[in-house]
C-alpha cells in the first residue's frame, strides 16, 4: 500500500524563520530596473518559500525626480511601465514608486513624465499596496495635492541631506507628516536613536546599505547625482563622483578580514535587536548596485537564516531558486519581441 505524502504547509517551514525576523514584512528594491529577475524570485518564493515572499517592490524609472548611481538610464516607455505594474499586481505585490532625488525645485514639479508615473501608479493599484516614497518635502507636498489617497513614505535620502542633528525627535516629527519613515542607514545600528522613536512599526529599515557607517560625504554624493541627472554628458561631474567614492573609502577592503570597512550592512544581531524593539518592515535596496546579481545575492543573504543548524537548508532554497533562471522555456527567443508592427499603441 502506497503512502500518501502530505503537501508542505506554512507551519511545516515556519521553523526556518523562527529565530530570524519571523513576522517581518519585506520590500525588494530594483523594481522597474531588474524586473525579470525580481518576478522570477517572487514566483519561486511564492511556490517554495512563501514566508519570505515580499509585500512590496521598490524602484523608479529614470526621471527628474529620481537618481541613478552609476549609469544614467533612459526613461521607461509608459506602456511597459503600466504593464509592469499590472504584472506585480497579478502577484499581489505592491509597488513603491521611489523618487529619491532630495533636491527638487518648484520648476521640477511640473515634469509631465514624472507626474504621469504617479497617476498611473494610483490607477493601477489593484492590490491596494502601492505607495510613493520621496526624499523631498517639496515633492511630498506636490504629491499630496495631486494624489492624496496614495500612502506617502519618507526616503532615507531625506535624512541624509538633513542639516540638523538626527535625533528621535526629528523622526517623530517626520512621522507626523509621512505615513512611514525610513531610517538613515547609519541610525539603524544606533539604539539611542531607534529605541526612542515612538512608532517603530511605521518605520522602515534598509538592511543592506554598503556605504561606511561613518561616511561624511553622502550628502555631497547625492548632490552630484542630482547634478548629473540634469547634465548627464558632463564628464567632469562623473569624474568628481568617482573621486568622492575613493576619498571616502567606500570600496576599501580590510586586508586581514576581507570585508568592506565598517559598512551599514546590518548584522544578524543588529537586525534582531531592531525586531525586538518593534521594527517589522525591512528593505533590501538595489539602487546602489550595478547589476541584479548583487541584489539577488543580498536578497537570499537577508531573508534566510544561515545559522549552523539551518545553513544547509537555506543554501538549498537559494540554489534551487537561482537554478530556475536557467530552466528551459517553451518559446523561441526573438529579437522582435519588443517591437510593434502597427502605428498604433
Amino acid at each position: 500500500m502506497s503512502q500518501i505524502i502530505k503537501p508542505v504547509t506554512m507551519d511545516d517551514i515556519r521553523f526556518m524563520v523562527a529565530d530570524h525576523l519571523p513576522e517581518a514584512s519585506w520590500t525588494f528594491g530594483g523594481a522597474l530596473r531588474f524586473d525579470n529577475s525580481l518576478r522570477t524570485i517572487i514566483s519561486q518564493l511564492e511556490d517554495s518559500f512563501p514566508l519570505r515572499k515580499p509585500a512590496r517592490v521598490a524602484g523608479c524609472p529614470a526621471c527628474k525626480w529620481s537618481l541613478d548611481w552609476y549609469t544614467e538610464r533612459r526613461p521607461m516607455n509608459l506602456t511597459l511601465f503600466n504593464n509592469t505594474l499590472e504584472e506585480y499586481a497579478a502577484k499581489s505585490v505592491g509597488v513603491v514608486l521611489t523618487f529619491d532625488n532630495p533636491f527638487i525645485t518648484e520648476e521640477m514639479l511640473a515634469d509631465s513624465y514624472a507626474n504621469t508615473l504617479v497617476s498611473e501608479l494610483y490607477k493601477r493599484d489593484r492590490v491596494h499596496g502601492n505607495a510613493i516614497c520621496v526624499a523631498s518635502d517639496v515633492l511630498a507636498a506636490h504629491i499630496r495635492s495631486i494624489c492624496p489617497k496614495l500612502p506617502l513614505l519618507c526616503h532615507p535620502n531625506r535624512l541624509i541631506v538633513e542639516r540638523s542633528k538626527r535625533t528621535p525627535a526629528l523622526y517623530n516629527k517626520l512621522l507626523e507628516h509621512y505615513d512611514r519613515v525610513c531610517l538613515h542607514p547609519a541610525d539603524a545600528s544606533r539604539p539611542a536613536i531607534y529605541t526612542a522613536i515612538t512608532t517603530p512599526k511605521r518605520c522602515d529599515i534598509v538592511i543592506n546599505d554598503p556605504l561606511p557607517r561613518n561616511s561624511a560625504l553622502r550628502r555631497e554624493h547625492l548632490r552630484l547625482l542630482a547634478d548629473i541627472r540634469l547634465d548627464p554628458y558632463n564628464a567632469e561631474l562623473s569624474k568628481r563622483r568617482t573621486s568622492l567614492a575613493e576619498r571616502d573609502g567606500w570600496h576599501t577592503i580590510h586586508r586581514d578580514e576581507l570585508r568592506q570597512r565598517a559598512s551599514c550592512n546590518l548584522t544578524h544581531e543588529e537586525s534582531s535587536a531592531l525586531y525586538a524593539a518593534g521594527y517589522r518592515s525591512f528593505i533590501i535596496q538595489g539602487s546602489q548596485f550595478r547589476n541584479e546579481m548583487t541584489l539577488l545575492w543580498d536578497i537570499f543573504t537577508c531573508i534566510l537564516d544561515y545559522s549552523p543548524t539551518l545553513n544547509n537548508k537555506a543554501a538549498l532554497i537559494a540554489s534551487a531558486i537561482m537554478a530556475s533562471f536557467g530552466a528551459p522555456k517553451n518559446q523561441m527567443p526573438s529579437g522582435l519581441r519588443d517591437f510593434s508592427f502597427t502605428n498604433y499603441e
